[in-house]
């Protein structure tokens, strides 16, 4: 007697997949055609969103050297490739990639806050995602531990550069950028 083997169909999901979702609190992003969703942020995250938004808003948005945007905001890398990063700055000479629709290019800092239901995700899969498609730096803030890592794109994909912690200071490499860690956190 023979058994047959059925294999489901892979469901590639599509920039146009993820326009039909509904508007609620999760967070939907596509990674390879894959569909991944995410509860909506903690307060202690949403605390330290505002208070980097603020800061770099001022010190780069404001002079014009970047601009600053923050979750939710579609980076659409590609049909299959779309993200919701916490923030991300984008230098002056590529505002032209953004549109209504959202990022439509690399951003050049991409900033993750981490979670516990976010963290691999955003050390992995996410990480070789932005190197892949060139962003030039990435920050992962750690709430727990109150650290932050500052990435940079090298030849093989992101570099440690610093991990900074209490009465450190965060230091952008590639804007002028930087904030005492504790301003981060407090």
């Amino acid at each position: 007697m023979s058994t047959a083997t059925v294999q489901s169909a892979r469901v590639v999901f599509t920039y146009e997949d993820l326009r039909q979702l509904p508007e609620d609190r999760q967070r939907y992003e596509v990674i390879d055609g894959d569909l991944l969703v995410t509860p909506a942020p903690t307060t202690s995250h949403q605390r330290a969103s505002a208070r980097l938004v603020y800061r770099l808003t001022d010190r780069l948005d404001e002079p014009g050297i970047a601009t600053v945007l923050y979750a939710p905001v579609d980076v659409i890398f590609s049909g299959q490739d779309i993200v919701q990063p916490d923030i991300v700055a984008v230098r002056a000479e590529n505002r032209r990639f953004i549109t209504e629709r959202g990022i439509e290019c690399a951003p050049d800092l991409v900033v993750e806050i981490l979670s516990p239901s976010t963290s691999a995700r955003d050390r992995g899969v996410k990480a070789k995602l932005y190197a892949s498609y060139g962003v030039r730096e990435y920050w992962l803030v750690d709430l727990a531990s109150k650290r932050v890592e500052v990435r940079v794109l090298g030849v093989g994909g992101f570099e440690s550069h610093a991990t900074q912690g209490p009465g450190g200071t965060l230091a952008s490499t590639i804007f002028p950028f930087e904030m005492p860690i504790d301003d981060v956190f407090a």
